[in-house]
């Protein structure tokens, strides 16, 4: 291919990259994603399940409360393909705020992995918040995590859902209303109650 052409091919590949980015970016929270959602049964099984990166809409007025509908976000992965909160409603999912540094996520995070484990009806999403790859995947393979890690690198994720300490869990139930939000550290025992309360009706 000549040089002329290489240029055109690169041009045309980020300009496609630069129209979907600013597609999700433009994207008011509740509106369809522009590419088809991957479902939980299409994440992934690999560490981390690819380690999807957040992204929010424009939702600057969410209200992030229990008994409230839980803000929407997209996690979209390199190969383009994505899915939101909005599409995983029909199936509770928790949502864990964490960092490296943190002892405490540190000391729950076996919990949560267990807890996907043996969950197939629970969609367990684990929001790295404000790190790197570079310090989010050695993390990820000491503990095993299998279920979706969000990269939340400039915190966006973090300040849309309001959260100042970590960790911090929400547990969002199959309508895709907050029903529990808990700062701090959980047991086994805890979170073993916070799930019972969100899968019932």
């Amino acid at each position: 291919m000549s040089l002329s052409g290489r240029i055109q091919t690169i041009v045309l590949v980020v300009s496609a990259t630069l129209l979907l980015l600013a597609a999700c970016s433009a994207r008011k929270s509740g509106e369809p994603l522009p590419f088809g959602a991957l479902t939980p049964a299409d994440f992934p099984l690999e560490l981390g399940a690819g380690f999807p990166v957040a992204q929010v809409g424009d939702a600057p007025s969410a209200t992030v409360e229990v008994g409230q509908p839980a803000p929407n976000f997209a996690f979209v992965w390199e190969d383009g393909r994505g899915a939101d909160l909005a599409s995983l409603r029909g199936k509770p999912v928790i949502l864990n705020f964490w960092a490296t540094w943190c002892g405490p996520c540190r000391a729950e995070m076996p919990e949560f992995v267990a807890l996907h484990r043996t969950n197939p009806n629970l969609v367990v999403l684990e929001a790295n918040t404000q790190e790197g790859l570079d310090r989010i995947r050695p993390f990820a393979e000491e503990f095993g995590m299998t279920m979706p890690v969000l990269v939340d690198e400039v915190g966006a994720l973090r300040s849309l859902y309001g959260v100042r300490a970590m960790p911090t869990t929400l547990f969002i139930d199959a309508e895709g209303l907050i029903r529990a939000r808990w700062a701090g550290p959980l047991t086994g025992d805890q979170l073993a109650q916070f799930v019972t309360q969100l899968q019932t009706p």
